[in-house]
Parts: C-alpha cells; structure tokens; sequence
C-alpha cells in the first residue's frame, strides 16, 4: 500500500513537471502570467503613502482574478489538448488511473502560472512603491494552499466540460468575464445587485481571496476558509463525474485520438 502510494505521488509529479515544461514554452504563460496581472495592478494599486493593507487587498484580488483566467485558459484545455496530441488514449489504458495525471497536470499549470503571477505582483507592488502586509504569514501561506487546491479542482472541471460539450470553449470563454465582476474576485459582492451576490458564494477562489485578505491582515477568517475547502471538494468530484463520462463517452464512439 506504502508503495503503490509512493508511486502515485511519483506520477502526480511527473504529470506536473510535464505541464509545466509544456506552460513554460507557450505564450500564453507571459500575457495570462505576465501581461495581464500587470496592467490589473498597475490601475487598480495605490501609489506609495497609500495604507498597506488596502495595498494587499488589492494585490490578491488581482491575483485570485487572474488565476481564474489561467485556468479558463490553461488548465481548461488539458484534455483537449490530450485528445489533439494523441496522448489521452494512452493515459486511459495505462496501469494509472488517468485522473491522477490530469490532477497533476492541472497542478503543473497552476504553480507555473501562479509563481509568473506572484513575481509580477511583487514587481508591480515596487514599482508602485507598496509592499504585501502579512501579520500572520504561516496562516496566509496555508490559505495560498487552499487556493492552489481550489484551483486544480476548478481547471479538472473545466477540462472535462471542454471535452464533454461541444461548446466548452465558448462556454469557458463566456464564463471568464462575469466570474470577473461577479465572482467576488475584483469587485465585492457588496458592491454587487443583491439578486446577483449569490453568484459569487458557489466560487471558492472568492471564498479563499477573502480569508488570504483576512489572514494577511491577522484576523484568520475560518468561515470562508471551510466554505473554500468544502466547495473544492465539491467541485473536486463534479470533475471526477465528469471525466468518468468523457472516458466512456469517448470509449464508445472511439474518439479518444480525435479533437
């Protein structure tokens, strides 16, 4: 059992690694990593003197912001591209289960992402003379960890919805700009028609953005790290549901090496 485990993280690493190298000689990495966080927080930003704390809280919610847009992009498109490279049958009839692999390369396109992310955000915050306000950086740091597992959970599920309707890629791009003004992530749902608040509630980078904001200012707020964990988990298993009819959809109508 010890071992079979071990071998699951080796695979784990391995699908993760294999993204990664495949992000990093793409040029989306440099507009979804680079460009686009960087024109967020050159705008939105308060210039040095401002207070530190709101400084932070813009910082992350950019960066929560632009983190959703690598996954509609990135992490979206796993399988499809699988499908279009010629690797997912292979992945389906190997000794692993292929969820493992697609976790992992969602992983990989998260932290590769995530670290172009975070170096532009320093940048960004020098140059405008700010720098992040952490009073609690061990609970700050656990609340990034929920926000990277809320992420592979998400981009698991969109690449499953990319391959599983005809339309995932229309889908995902229509999702990319409402999640921005009403997910929670750039504009705060207070600030939002209170018919539409709800939206923002089913959106766990919302609910991880705000206890990151919470934890860097040293009041950890717990409630909205549950509800972050408790709809990761969720959306964790409408991925798994989702792939398991992909897998079987494509079984049966032998599609699994075409686009």
């Amino acid at each position: 059992m010890t071992g079979r485990f071990t071998s699951g993280l080796a695979v784990l690493y391995e699908s993760a690694r294999i993204q990664m190298v495949m992000v990093r000689s793409g040029p989306m990495v440099l507009l979804l990593g680079g460009v686009q966080p960087a024109v967020l927080l050159v705008i939105a930003l308060p210039s040095a003197g401002g207070s530190q704390l709101e400084a932070t809280r813009t910082l992350i919610s950019v960066l929560a912001a632009s983190l959703w847009a690598s996954l509609v992009w990135m992490a979206g498109g796993i399988i499809r591209r699988d499908i279009v490279q010629g690797t997912m049958s292979r992945n389906v009839v190997s000794v692993w289960n292929p969820w493992v692999v697609l976790i992992g390369k969602c992983a990989g396109s998260v932290l590769f992402t995530s670290g172009a992310m975070l170096v532009t955000g320093l940048l960004a915050g020098l140059l405008r003379g700010v720098r992040p306000h952490l009073v609690q950086p061990g609970w700050f740091l656990l609340g990034v960890l929920v926000t990277m597992a809320s992420a592979v959970a998400l981009g698991s599920l969109l690449s499953c919805l990319f391959v599983l309707s005809r339309h995932g890629l229309h889908i995902g791009n229509t999702l990319l700009y409402p999640v921005f003004i009403l997910g929670g992530l750039l504009i705060p749902d207070r600030m939002l028609p209170v018919a539409l608040r709800w939206i923002s509630r089913l959106i766990p980078l919302r609910w991880a953005k705000e206890y990151l904001v919470s934890a860097a200012a040293g009041s950890q707020d717990w409630r909205a790290l549950l509800v972050a964990c408790g709809l990761t988990l969720v959306y964790l298993f409408a991925g798994l549901v989702l792939f398991r009819k992909v897998v079987n959809r494509a079984r049966a109508l032998g599609t699994l090496d075409f686009s």
